[in-house]
């Protein structure tokens, strides 16, 4: 099904509704959020009542993006006309009980390779760097107008999604689709200063101990390190402050991938990066864990704890 015929029953949607549930996957990123608050922008036009809930909230580095202050926590109620979700491969991801018994039409933005099509409409294209490009078409073929408000949000989906423009998911079209938020008042320059030009102390602290607990299997040709809770909270860092630590990691040559576990309460998280050439698909390694992801950026959850076996380690 053409992705313009997926736009036209998308709008349909939204025309037979008035109070609208957006959300993303909980621990939202740029591209999810900005997606999300470009929407909750152009629906506000529309006359449309537009709710926001995210579990996890907001991360400080994309406190600057406008009309953050909409966002909620998880939804306590399911009295809506409509459900938006963006990024969501599944509607578990929203990480939201109350969402995924939602009774009515669901709209599914999304680019990931291994969604699950569980939306009404699904709007989905795995071709494309972001769900803001995604995003960006769709509102082209509303023919509605971009401010710079609505410039800035897809904008920081583009540069987050693509790593400031480094990753192979770069295509000419993304810069294209950046060069026209650029002309209609998007800020670049203060984009890459919030999402990556600041580092806490607490953050570097934590960079540094990920970088001394950091090992290499050369069986499996992978870089790999392991942070638990008693690191973080030694440390007083959060999850928002190892944000890029795992695409340090798999700068390591000799590397095919790298893999970044965590403690996060009973829950370890494990986050995984490779490149093209290294010709390892780590959503694989991902979906092994119930996870999932693109190619070459993935990530998964297992109930347990990190524990230390000597000099390896292993989830209990």
């Amino acid at each position: 099904m053409s992705i313009k015929l997926q736009f036209k029953k998308a709008q349909e949607l939204i025309d037979q509704s008035t109070v609208i549930f957006l959300t993303t996957h909980e621990g939202t990123d740029g591209d999810d959020l900005g997606s999300c608050l470009a929407i909750y922008q152009y629906l506000k036009k529309l006359g449309k009542t537009p709710l926001i809930g995210i579990k996890g909230g907001v991360p400080t580095n994309l406190l600057f993006l406008p009309f953050v202050s909409e966002v909620a926590g998880p939804f306590e109620t399911t009295e809506a006309d409509l459900l938006i979700t963006f990024g969501c491969s599944r509607i578990e991801r929203t990480g939201q009980r109350l969402l995924q018994s939602f009774k009515g039409p669901i709209i599914n933005f999304d680019h990931h390779p291994d969604n699950t099509n569980f939306g009404t409409v699904n709007v989905v294209d795995e071709k494309l760097a972001a769900v803001a490009q995604l995003i960006y078409y769709f509102l082209q073929y509303k023919e509605a107008a971009i401010d710079q408000k609505t410039a800035n949000c897809l904008l920081t989906g583009l540069f987050t999604d693509t790593g400031g423009f480094k990753h192979v998911n770069t295509s000419a079209e993304v810069l294209e689709v950046a060069a026209e938020l650029l002309k209609r008042g998007g800020r670049i320059d203060k984009i890459a200063f919030e999402t990556m030009g600041k580092k806490r102390p607490q953050a570097l602290r934590a960079w540094s101990k990920g970088l001394e607990n950091a090992r290499f299997d050369g069986d499996k040709r992978m870089v790999f390190s392991v942070l638990t809770e008693e690191d973080l909270r030694e440390i007083g860092a959060s999850d928002e402050d190892l944000d890029g630590f795992v695409e340090l990691l798999n700068n390591l040559p000799q590397a095919k991938f790298a893999l970044l576990l965590r403690q996060d309460g009973d829950v370890v998280r494990g986050s995984l990066r490779s490149e093209p050439d290294k010709k390892v698909d780590v959503s694989k390694i991902a979906k092994s864990f119930g996870g999932g992801g693109h190619k070459l950026a993935a990530g998964f959850k297992v109930k347990g704890r990190l524990k230390r076996a000597g000099s390896a380690w292993q989830i209990e």
